[in-house]
């Protein structure tokens, strides 16, 4: 048996996780030696359920494991391979097996947007723009395809045509939500889900917070658009700081309890941002080789004939709302709503006293000033 699927085998057994297989290690030269060792030499290690499952290793499906995901287009790797993600195998618990569907985007940015499953209006609109905007980077978006905020950031990010990556808390044959097997195809074909649960693994309400520290470990930095006290989205912060990770967060109301969480980690000492440019400039980001250039970013956009109209308006320019609103024979609340639509798909930016400009003339600016 080979290293490669002893540590699938390894993955396979409930209560056999990366901490208890590192001391396992000290105690065995390779994988195949822990299969092959007296079980019970662990009991100190692993709990009694698992030493039970390593005696009857053998009876486990892993060989069907293995064909099931050659059948479906799902790779297995594990720790010692070299396409194993660098910023995840640099955490202490790194997963020792990752299944994957899709791939795994080389040479970009990873910054991992999350927030609560039932967003407000307002965590909705910034988690679009935020990863609209960034995405627009070339920066690969990382979330956990969970409803609300997650699923909405991995959608602004395929609209950019950027690759994302989910991770998932569940097996890849057991897609949760059940209603994102769609989105988890389009993520698959533009970037990757990935999990490190066995393929038939169900959606357990303990899996998520193992779920979250990949999702942090993977990104270099972490953004929380709108959290409660109690969310998922505050572990994978918490995660991120004890990974030496940035964490960046938009400041909430007072009295939005789906954004408390949010004021809680302003409180202990992340990054309260309000655009998604405060972060490039705080990570010294530039767009990589593979972000769009200003007409591919602006064609892959999608616009009503009225987005297109108002956007044509302020196309190079920097306006105030009246002179836009001059330019246009509609009332002044459309106006304001097509602006704020066009602001979520990184377009335009608006500024001080209502004012607005295309997003290419705002970065023309800025390097008129350095030279």
């Amino acid at each position: 048996m080979d290293r490669k699927t002893a540590w699938i085998i390894l993955n396979m057994i409930s209560g056999i996780g990366p901490a208890s297989i590192r001391k396992m290690l000290e105690m065995c030269k390779s994988p195949q030696e822990i299969l092959n060792t007296e079980p019970s030499v662990f009991g100190k290690i692993i709990p009694s359920s698992a030493v039970e499952q390593l005696k009857k290793w053998k009876q486990l499906p892993w060989e069907q494991e293995i064909e099931k995901a050659k059948t479906n287009g799902i790779t297995i790797i594990t720790c010692e391979e070299s396409q194993y993600p660098e910023n995840l195998s640099n955490i202490p618990d790194a997963p020792t097996v990752l299944y994957i569907k899709g791939q795994i985007p080389q040479n970009r940015v990873f910054l991992a947007v999350v927030g609560t499953r039932n967003p407000s209006f307002y965590g909705s609109t910034m988690a679009e723009k935020f990863a609209s905007v960034l995405a627009s980077y070339g920066i690969c978006i990382v979330s956990g395809m969970a409803r609300g905020i997650d699923s909405i950031v991995h959608r602004a990010a395929l609209k950019m045509k950027t690759p994302t990556v989910a991770v998932l808390g569940s097996g890849l044959a057991n897609i949760y939500p059940p209603e994102n097997e769609k989105l988890a195809q389009s993520i698959a074909e533009n970037g990757a889900v990935i999990t490190e649960f066995p393929l038939d693994t169900f959606p357990e309400k303990f899996n998520f917070p193992r779920r979250n520290r990949i999702i942090s470990g993977l990104s270099d930095a972490v953004i929380v658009i709108e959290a409660g006290l109690r969310s998922g989205a505050l572990i994978t912060a918490h995660l991120a700081v004890d990974q030496n990770k940035d964490v960046f967060v938009l400041p909430s109301d007072a009295n939005r309890i789906t954004g408390r969480g949010n004021n809680q980690l302003i409180k202990e000492g992340a990054y309260l941002v309000e655009s998604p440019e405060e972060i490039l400039q705080q990570m010294n980001l530039e767009p990589c080789d593979q972000a769009k250039n200003s007409s591919e970013f602006v064609e892959s956009i999608q616009l009503s004939e009225k987005e297109k109209l108002v956007y044509n308006v302020l196309k190079g320019k920097r306006m105030n709302f009246e002179q836009i609103q001059a330019c246009l024979n509609s009332p002044a609340a459309e106006i304001m709503q097509i602006l704020t639509n066009l602001e979520i798909k990184g377009l335009i930016k608006s500024g001080p006293g209502l004012t607005y400009s295309d997003n290419r003339s705002v970065k023309n600016e800025k390097n008129e000033e350095k030279i």
